[in-house]
């Protein structure tokens, strides 16, 4: 439960944060954000969760769905890929000045 537009806006806000390991953001959302909407009606990221919300999963049930998901996820086949690497300085050099002498030239 709990999947309303504004909860969801702000899962993705932080989770984008963590990413780009700027996890040290203001609660506070900025007026000027264009989806300022999303996050009333307190305008924060971070939720205060009410007092009279109990937690109904058991442990028991949460394990339960754990192992399955993590039996569906071994079954998926993955996706091919291509291995990430740095690109050497001297290569973006190389191709700035081949563009700057291709624009030269024309």
């Amino acid at each position: 439960g709990g999947y309303t537009i504004n909860n969801v806006a702000r899962c993705w806000a932080y989770e984008t944060a963590v990413l780009v390991d700027k996890e040290d953001i203001a609660n506070e959302v900025p007026v000027e954000d264009a989806y300022h909407e999303y996050y009333a009606p307190n305008y924060n990221l971070h939720l205060t969760p009410s007092i009279s919300m109990t937690n109904s999963n058991t442990k028991e049930y949460l394990k339960k769905y754990k192992t399955q998901i993590l039996q569906h996820l071994s079954q998926l086949q993955g996706s091919p890929s291509v291995q990430m690497q740095e690109i050497p300085q001297e290569s973006l050099l190389v191709d700035r000045i081949l563009s700057k002498e291709a624009l030269e030239n024309d």
